[in-house]
């Protein structure tokens, strides 16, 4: 029995991960907004899916999980199944890149685990597997800093339960991203206490791990925190070989990751997020100096769930909190400052990420100099440090509890208790804390009835974690209570935020739905939606509809640009992430190759359900072709074909095979004509016109063109971009080198 015993926190973390996902595992609920979904928009509105009223919504604030995480999880899967590297997605933008907006994380290897499983499976088994194997690794770091097994463990829950990894746990990328950090830290323990290089070896195929999974901002964070921490380390040696030996390994582990990096910075030359003003608006995402009452009181400002936010910007945005137990550790970390060099280090490492995070100079710095890779992104999202400095503090202090006198643990005490009756007076006798532009129809006396009452638990809380820690003397046997409350106390957390759903309101088809999958297997167009509750961007891609419209933070600026001026009559050369009809004109929607639009029914009211469609929409060029209680599909009267000839309508053209890389077109007539695709123009598409490549032109300010010579035959559009075969060169020569190196290094 012995000999199980020493693996009691793997089965600790497993036991909290089966807690916490509880109604995964018994009763196969999706932790999938869906509910947002199908009971805020049409067409799915119409239907109550079993529910008595109608699908309640829990958080209106994470619609971008249903609108493009869950469905590049499942454009890449589909891809690979069909033996197809996914290069391409043709459902959005009249087509755009999908692996080189990086967030797709097409080729991240767990993602292969996604392929295997299906859908609905496999987006549990990445939305779960963060929880157990964050905990995993950040408890094996802090062993390797020699921190005590119950605080290693304590440690490794505060990581995988932390606000932001529970936030961020749906949107897959970052939570993924957060199970490799520690596991760098390691291999760089073992590197400068053995001298011995081939641990440095490890690093490519570790960051190689974490950059497949998806999210560019952590990527950007860890890498800096990574450099810091060598140079940190290195510090105490000043051995110039070690700092020598980290120069291959650094390059292979930039090369490595070349073939995902190469494409995604094209992206960047070409899409519009350099010039996008959209996070301006927000400040940036910078949070005011207010939002330290969130580090005890998550809900100081409300919540989403319970539909009573009054916070700044998005809640999970702005989420530094930790625990209360890991504001404790903090504060008694500051004891062992002069002593324990890894508390230095992580303490600096809180306070400057806090300070990033935050309204202040240093934070406001990042966008005033335009820091690559973290000035179009919020600021909050730096709570990642800040998450992992507080776990590492958490397992450090509590190893080292007996080091820190009764009179230190009761100034601690004296300090939190203090924290906490000052953000109770702040809400319960002053105005401007509760001031906020967000949720203007709240009265104050409103929010302050909210933030009283989510002071209650986080009050409670303060309470216990201080009893625990005057009967410190006692530690062992208060470990399992410890263990306990640690999990109380964040699952309330999580389980209030994160939505978990019946199977059946994930992507469900309706007779709308239906309608245009019948329709889509015997002809090529694409569909759009009036701007309103219907099929909110890119909800279409996982039904594999295509439509011009879309919405993603690596839109290609070009193509947005002429959306807006071609569709939408918008020459103000403003452009975002969100191109939305504006206008409904079905000559230019026609030469974008939309076939069919959305549009809700309403009565003479406005309420859904009637027989009025927007006067917008004209209904001579729009024809009702069907229609159910609330959305009618109407037909557009100057549809054009995805495949013709530019200003010429003599001759044949028939779209063969249409896949996301790869289109076939067979043409008549043709000679001394232009050939037009309505498909965005890219770099790295190339024409082949009867086996022999020709140039695409750019035409109609976006589209492919091709002037063709021969009077007949095939055309075929294959995207094969430079950029990715280049890097996917340079990463397998680096893979074999990082390969080579760990054996002959090891021998």
């Amino acid at each position: 029995m012995k000999k199980y015993l020493k693996y009691w926190p793997f089965l600790v973390f497993a036991a909290a991960c089966f807690v916490y996902y509880w109604r995964v595992f018994l009763k196969g609920d999706v932790p999938f907004p869906g509910d947002l979904m199908v009971g805020a928009y049409l067409p799915w509105l119409e239907n109550k899916w079993g529910f008595p009223t109608g699908v309640p919504v829990k958080n209106p604030l994470i619609s971008d999980i249903f609108s493009q995480f869950y469905m590049w999880k499942s454009l890449v899967a589909e891809s690979w199944r069909n033996l197809q590297i996914p290069l391409w997605n043709p459902f959005s933008y009249s087509g755009y890149p999908l692996m080189a907006n990086f967030h797709s994380g097409a080729f991240y290897p767990l993602g292969f685990l996604y392929l295997l499983l299906g859908d609905i499976k496999g987006w549990d088994f990445m939305v779960i597997l963060p929880s157990f194997a964050t905990a995993v690794t950040m408890f094996l770091y802090l062993r390797q800093i020699k921190v005590k097994t119950v605080g290693a463990v304590v440690g490794g829950l505060t990581y995988a339960y932390s606000g932001f990894a529970i936030s961020w746990a749906q949107f897959v990328t970052a939570a993924h991203a957060m199970i490799w950090m520690p596991l760098i830290f390691i291999v760089l323990e073992k590197f400068f206490d053995s001298k011995k290089t081939y641990y440095l070896y490890y690093l490519p195929l570790i960051f190689f791990l974490m950059i497949t999974s998806g999210h560019f901002q952590i990527m950007v964070y860890i890498s800096v925190l990574t450099v810091i921490y060598f140079v940190w380390k290195w510090m105490e040696t000043k051995d110039y070989r070690l700092f020598l030996a980290t120069i291959i390994p650094g390059l292979l582990t930039m090369g490595l990751a070349a073939f995902q990096m190469l494409p995604t910075l094209e992206l960047t030359k070409y899409g519009l997020r350099s010039v996008e003003n959209y996070i301006s608006g927000y400040n940036y995402g910078l949070l005011p100096v207010k939002y330290l009452t969130t580090l005890i009181a998550p809900d100081y400002f409300g919540n989403p769930a319970t539909g009573n936010f009054f916070g700044v910007f998005n809640y999970h945005e702005a989420i530094f909190y930790t625990g209360i137990l890991a504001v404790f550790c903090f504060v008694l970390s500051l004891f062992l400052f002069k002593t324990n060099k890894y508390v230095r280090f992580f303490v600096v490492a809180a306070v400057i990420a806090f300070l990033f995070g935050f309204d202040t100079p240093l934070g406001k710095a990042v966008y005033t100099f335009n820091v690559p890779g973290l000035s179009t992104s919020a600021a909050g999202r730096v709570a990642v440090i800040f998450s992992m400095s507080l776990a590492v503090l958490s397992g450090i202090v509590l190893s080292n509890l007996d080091k820190i006198s009764f009179k230190k643990i009761i100034f601690t005490i004296g300090v939190i208790g203090v924290a906490y009756t000052t953000i109770y007076y702040l809400a319960r006798f002053t105005d401007g804390i509760l001031l906020s532009p967000n949720n203007p129809s709240m009265l104050l006396g409103q929010r302050r009835a909210v933030t009283l009452r989510n002071l209650i638990l986080p009050g409670a809380f303060v309470g216990l974690y201080s009893v625990i820690f005057l009967m410190a003397k006692k530690w062992k046997a208060l470990t399992g209570l410890l263990i306990v409350v640690i999990c109380l106390e964040m699952f309330r957390f999580g389980w209030k935020y994160i939505p978990f759903v019946p199977e059946r309101i994930v992507y469900p088809d309706t007779p709308v739905i239906t309608f245009l999958k019948e329709k889509a297997k015997t002809e090529i167009f694409r569909i759009d939606r009036e701007r309103a509750e219907i099929m909110p961007p890119a909800t279409w891609m996982q039904y594999r509809f295509m439509s011009p419209s879309g919405y993603d933070p690596m839109a290609i600026k070009d193509y947005a640009s002429a959306y807006q001026e071609e569709i939408n009559g918008n020459l103000s050369g403003l452009v975002g992430r969100y191109s939305e009809l504006e206008r409904y004109d079905s000559k230019a929607l026609g030469d974008f190759n939309v076939k069919y639009l959305l549009a809700v029914k309403r009565d003479s009211v406005g309420k859904l359900g009637g027989n009025n469609i927007t006067y917008s929409i004209d209904q001579k060029r729009w024809i009702k072709v069907y229609e159910s209680e609330a959305t009618a599909v109407l037909e557009n009267l100057d549809y054009q074909p995805r495949a013709r000839y530019l200003g010429d309508d003599g001759g044949e053209i028939q779209i063969t095979s249409y896949t996301p890389n790869t289109i076939k077109i067979a043409y008549v007539d043709g000679a001394n004509k232009t050939l037009l695709l309505a498909d965005t123009w890219y770099p790295g598409w190339k024409a082949f016109v009867n086996n022999k490549e020709v140039n695409i032109e750019k035409c109609n300010s976006i589209f492919r063109c091709l002037n063709l010579t021969d009077e007949s035959g095939e055309v075929v559009f294959d995207y094969q971009p430079a950029s990715f075969w280049l890097g996917l060169k340079i990463s397998i020569i680096s893979a074999a080198m990082t390969l080579i190196g760990l054996v002959i290094l090891r021998r």
